[in-house]
């Protein structure tokens, strides 16, 4: 894969809950694309209800392709986190973006939401360009 294309680099992202009781919160996640195989670190601020937060850590294993994105996240337990959460996503034509569903079983049953990962150089890029147009 070329640089464009494969997974491997930081991504910034946003993660929220189908029943919209928890806000949003955002992670980073460094990946390693090795011939479609992911892996690598999550590091997040779960932002929980009543405007509290707390940090957490995670593994990340899983697949990808020319177009779809699987993985799980395995918390090393930070903060008492250990459970395991799975991704499901579309990458966007361009290798920019990451964008799907995701979902953990619970003692309360299952609980589903949708993420978006961003490729942290293209907000970079971005920046650049802005402030090139600008001088």
């Amino acid at each position: 894969m070329t640089d464009d294309t494969t997974l491997t680099g930081v991504w910034n992202g946003l993660y929220s809950y189908s029943n919209a009781v928890q806000p949003e919160s955002p992670f980073t996640a460094v990946l390693f694309d090795t011939a479609g195989r992911l892996s690598g670190t999550i590091h997040e601020t779960m932002m929980l209800t009543g405007g509290r937060s707390t940090e957490a850590s995670a593994f990340v294993d899983g697949m990808a392709s020319a177009t779809h994105v699987a993985f799980s996240k395995t918390y090393d337990g930070t903060n008492g986190q250990t459970h395991t959460v799975t991704y499901d996503g579309q990458l966007s034509g361009d290798a920019g973006e990451i964008e799907g569903a995701w979902q953990v079983r619970t003692a309360w049953g299952l609980l589903t939401g949708r993420f978006l990962m961003i490729r942290a150089r293209r907000a970079v890029k971005s920046t650049e360009t802005r402030v090139t147009e600008k001088a």
